[in-house]
């Protein structure tokens, strides 16, 4: 089980950051292991409040499915 921290789906989904790369790295190992991915509250309350503040409510949605997909 490995714990996916806000900061992963925001460089994957977001615009061009020199982190991108390196995050997209390090989750394609345990994706192709087939390992759990886990999260929790607290990235989530991250990933709103970064978002709302910053008026892109429309950002919001793309990240959260990457945490907790259907």
């Amino acid at each position: 089980m490995i714990f996916i921290d806000s900061n992963v789906p925001m460089y994957l989904v977001g615009f061009p950051h020199p982190n991108k790369a390196a995050a997209e790295h390090v989750i394609a190992a345990p994706i192709a292991r087939e390992e759990k991915l886990v999260s929790d509250a607290e990235v989530l309350q991250e990933i709103l409040h970064r978002y709302a503040s910053i008026q892109r409510p429309d950002a919001i949605n793309p990240r959260l499915t990457l945490c907790w997909p259907a």
